[in-house]
Parts: structure tokens; sequence; C-alpha cells
């Protein structure tokens, strides 16, 4: 089975207090599903107050390491602006391909600390993309935020709800983050669906909280 894996990745000022572990986890992720099997490839779209594509569709064994040179926060939160340029561009990607090398699993991930306060494009105009996607590609989004209700995010942004995460903003927060994202594109690589996120991935955001 193949997947194409569009990660959209907030680098703006505030994310600098989790830079490490978001660099970390981000690592842990490829790491992680380069021991899956099937093909997979990643897209890596930056965003803060500009959005930037840093790889698109590199083989996951080949997928490049976030380090100091390619990831450094500053700036604002164009969330819009990303999300709205990711799914254009990975759809662009995916078009250029002969129908025996497109992936059979498009997913478009989203982590962000904050909310939208930067972006050129309307919300509406998100939320028609997303669910155009959705409905004619079967593609399927996930969001992580952190600082702000991610369901009702998700959900203003067409998104489902239950395939939202509510992330603790600290370092520990981002890594579990990771860890249940990768476990949700391993089954979507094994089974076609991620499955969105389940209550114990969402406990242990609640646990980490109490414990800050």
């Amino acid at each position: 089975m193949r997947t194409q894996i569009t990660f959209v990745l907030d680098s703006s000022g505030s994310m600098s207090a989790i830079e490490d572990d978001t660099k970390g986890g981000f690592n842990s992720f490829v790491g992680e599903q380069r021991e899956e099997e099937g093909t997979a490839t990643v897209t890596l779209y930056d965003f803060n107050t500009e959005v930037t594509l840093l790889y698109e569709a590199i083989p996951i064994a080949e997928t490049p390491k976030l380090t100091n040179e390619n990831y450094t926060p500053g700036g604002q939160t164009a969330l819009h602006d990303a999300l709205s340029t990711a799914i254009k561009g990975t759809d662009d990607q995916v078009q250029t391909l002969p129908d025996s090398d497109r992936p059979e699993n498009v997913i478009v991930v989203t982590l962000t600390d904050g909310k939208e306060n930067a972006s050129e494009t309307p919300q509406d105009q998100v939320r028609e993309l997303v669910e155009q996607y959705r409905e004619e590609r079967d593609w399927e989004f996930l969001f992580i935020g952190a600082n702000q209700d991610a369901a009702l995010t998700a959900e203003q942004m067409g998104m489902d709800s239950d395939k939202s995460l509510n992330m603790s903003p600290s370092g520990e927060g981002a890594q579990a983050a990771y860890d249940s994202t990768s476990q949700a594109i391993s089954n979507a690589r094994e089974t076609g669906q991620t499955g969105g996120y389940d209550e114990s991935d969402r406990q242990r955001q609640r646990d980490i909280d109490d414990t800050a």
C-alpha cells in the first residue's frame, strides 16, 4: 500500500519553547515509519508568517531529519495559508504521477501550538478545500493543536473532530503527540484508515498537563 504523508508544521515564535522536542518527535516518527511495511513518501511544509515547502514526496527511507538548519521558530501563525498551500501542493504532486504510482492513502497532518493570526486565506476557503478532498478524494486530515480547543479548530476547518488531538504545550506533550500520530499512520498503512486519535491518546495528554 502506498501512502503520502504531508506534514504542516508550525514554526512560529511560540514553538521555540518546544523546539527540541518538536525536532526529536518528528525524527522519531520518521524512524518508526521506516520500519513499517509498504511504500510511504513524506512532504513537509513549515509555516510561521510565511509558508515554506522544505521537501516534497521524499521516500520515507530518505526523509531528512529536522535540524537547527531547517527548523528555526519565529514569526506568527499563518495556519490557513499553510493548510491551503499544502493541500493544493500535495494534489499537484500526486497528479503528476502515473495511475500505477499514485498513493492509496493521502494523510495531511497539521501540528500547531497557537491559533491562526497571520493568513490571507479565509477560513471558509480552507473548510471548502478540506471537505472537498475528504469527500471526493478520501484524504484524511489529522490535527494536533495546543493552547486551543483542537476539536473546535479542526471542525471549523472542515476536519473530523475525532481526528483532532489537544496537545499539552510542553516538550513531553509534543513527543506524545508524535507517538500517537505514528501509530495512527501505521494503522492507515496497514488498513487504509488511521482511525484518528482514541481516548488513550487524549488521556495521555491530560496526564501530562496534570503533572506539568
